[in-house]
């Protein structure tokens, strides 16, 4: 058999390794089991992988080669979704329409440090949610005044500024624990902020992240192309190269730090943020093995985040625990100050709130505690 598959490899050898890798390619989709920075790269060009697949199957159908041309067929149907991570299906709520629970809005914004925002006013009341997550965030009272609860976590970023992640809550918040992580080369702006909330009488935890950010140039590499300077465009290209690897690799390690704090939590978690990584990065797909996206499940369309090149991506995610249902999930992209778009998103607890009795008393205790500081 192995010297079969061999003979014919040597006869179309495109089209095989094609199939290889696509299988391979989809394979790490499915089941992300290692952040190094070469699987990041694989995932990235599944779009591409499919392709291959595809076209090597019909050629091999062609050549009478009906047997594996097949089991290409199938791998291009198991890898349909993976795909369906880049659009929404709007599927909502279903059959948890009938629950009496409010709804808890959350909206996830990269904020740009409001740096452009001066006599954009207008456009915060349109940031109120019953929980906001902002990244990239500068202290801006138009924003605070619409909350009851602030986290914050902000290093000095330059002349004095400080920016950061924020998380506002008109809900109480009980614990919290955040941390901004070290970047010996560029401005300490990627963290995560983990807030246990009082929400009704139960607890829940939310997770706002700011994953390592690449900063790549794509645009700076298409003017170059543009231009005719293959120079410039190599040298584009190839640091774009070196900073997706980067960032694949401190992605997987920060990612790692944050699953810490949400695996086998006993609340209801949401985590939402800037993950820098499209819908098929090692983050995006470490995730979804034991979380469900917002978008994925609730969404409309593609639902682009970035408001700059490359346009055509959504890095700014929401991810929720099996304890949620989902209603809708939006990017607002009228509002246009940064370079990214907010994600709002509505949930519903499936389960009427019940914590065991000493838990419950205990979060009552708390809140009692916030309430009278």
């Amino acid at each position: 058999m192995a010297k079969r598959l061999s003979g014919r490899y040597g006869q179309y050898p495109l089209a095989y390794t094609g199939l290889g890798y696509l299988f391979f390619t989809m394979a790490f989709c499915y089941h992300p089991i290692d952040g190094h920075w070469l699987t990041g790269f694989v995932m990235m060009t599944l779009p591409l992988a499919i392709l291959s697949g595809l076209v090597a199957s019909i050629y091999l159908i062609c050549r009478g080669e009906k047997t594996i041309a097949t089991a290409g067929l199938i791998w291009v149907l198991f890898s349909l979704p993976v795909v369906k991570r880049l659009i929404g299906t709007s599927s909502g709520l279903g059959q948890f329409a009938l629950n009496q629970a409010p709804a808890l809005t959350i909206l996830s914004f990269n904020s740009e440090s409001f740096s452009e925002a001066a006599g954009h006013s207008a456009d915060f009341p349109a940031l109120k949610a019953d929980i906001a997550c902002f990244q990239e965030y500068a202290p801006n009272v138009g924003i605070e005044k619409q909350y009851t609860a602030k986290v914050e976590k902000l290093t000095c970023f330059d002349q004095g500024r400080e920016v950061g992640l924020a998380l506002l809550s008109k809900y109480p918040v009980v614990n919290q624990y955040g941390r901004i992580w070290d970047r010996v080369s560029g401005p300490d702006i990627n963290g995560f902020l983990c807030a246990d909330i009082a929400y009704g009488p139960d607890t829940i935890r939310v997770v706002n992240v700011h994953l390592w950010s690449m900063g790549v140039r794509i645009k700076q590499a298409f003017d170059a192309l543009k231009t005719g300077d293959l120079r410039l465009f190599s040298f584009e290209f190839f640091d774009t190269l070196r900073r997706l690897k980067e960032g694949f690799e401190y992605r997987s390690e920060q990612l790692a730090e944050v699953e810490s704090y949400v695996a086998g939590s006993r609340y209801p978690v949401i985590i939402c943020g800037d993950f820098n990584e499209t819908p098929f990065g090692y983050s995006y797909g470490k995730l979804s093995l034991n979380f469900r996206n917002a978008f994925e499940e609730a969404g409309d369309g593609m639902g682009f985040t970035l408001n700059r090149h490359p346009y055509w991506v959504r890095i700014d995610q929401q991810f929720f625990s099996a304890d949620w249902a989902v209603t809708s999930c939006q990017t607002l992209s009228n509002i246009s100050f940064s370079d990214h778009f907010p994600v709002v998103a509505r949930y519903v607890l499936k389960r009427s709130a019940g914590a065991p009795t000493q838990l419950a008393a205990q979060h009552k205790r708390t809140v009692q505690e916030i309430a009278q500081k």
